[in-house]
């Protein structure tokens, strides 16, 4: 059987603002501190995989928390942000 332990899913969080422009914020509860943004949602979510990458690179993964309690505001949208680490250091180096 494969080994999958660094392939990683998060739940993140997608806020959608059109204050000074369109454009998207992307934090994780699970990754504290992680913040990125895109031009459009599928933009917001490709740069979220650099940044959680980013990083847990040389630490512990954390677990994955369940997102079926957070509570999501009106221009929010709950996505999951898929990793394969070792792709990811690979593509790097």
């Amino acid at each position: 059987m494969a080994d999958h332990s660094d392939f990683l899913v998060y739940p993140v969080i997608v806020s959608h603002f059109s204050d000074d422009g369109e454009y998207f914020v992307v934090t994780s509860p699970n990754i504290p501190g992680m913040v990125t943004q895109g031009d459009s949602f599928v933009d917001a979510v490709y740069w979220a995989q650099d940044a959680i990458a980013t990083m847990l690179e040389d630490r512990d993964y954390p677990d994955a928390v369940d997102p079926s309690s957070w509570v999501l505001e009106d221009n929010q949208q709950l996505a999951f942000v898929s990793i394969d680490m070792t792709a990811w250091m690979a593509h790097k180096n």
